[in-house]
């Protein structure tokens, strides 16, 4: 399972998901983990698409999920997502998108 430092990071990955049209991805977060290298692959990916739209909302000043400081936001994410990927055995597919 996915484990984050905060559960707000979950409605942070959720929001963009969504605003990224990632249906897979979405799929992941409210399972909580991936069931194959398809959406492990899918997940890696997001989460590099998700940096370049987080840094867009920092530079409009958006508040996304009720969060403000976007860039920590982004390394919780970061760090629960490289986390759960090279624990459950999908470090190639993070390496492959890093």
């Amino acid at each position: 399972m996915i484990e984050y430092k905060f559960e707000e990071e979950k409605d942070f990955i959720l929001h963009y998901a969504r605003k990224l049209d990632r249906p897979i991805v979405i799929k992941v977060i409210e399972a909580g983990q991936a069931v194959s290298s398809e959406e492990a692959n899918a997940l890696a990916k997001f989460f590099w698409d998700m940096v370049d739209e987080i840094v867009k909302d920092k530079k409009n000043g958006e508040v996304v999920a009720g969060q403000s400081d976007l860039e920590a936001w982004n390394e919780y994410v970061f760090e629960s997502i490289r986390a759960y990927l090279r624990n459950s055995g999908y470090e190639s597919e993070w390496e492959k998108h890093a």
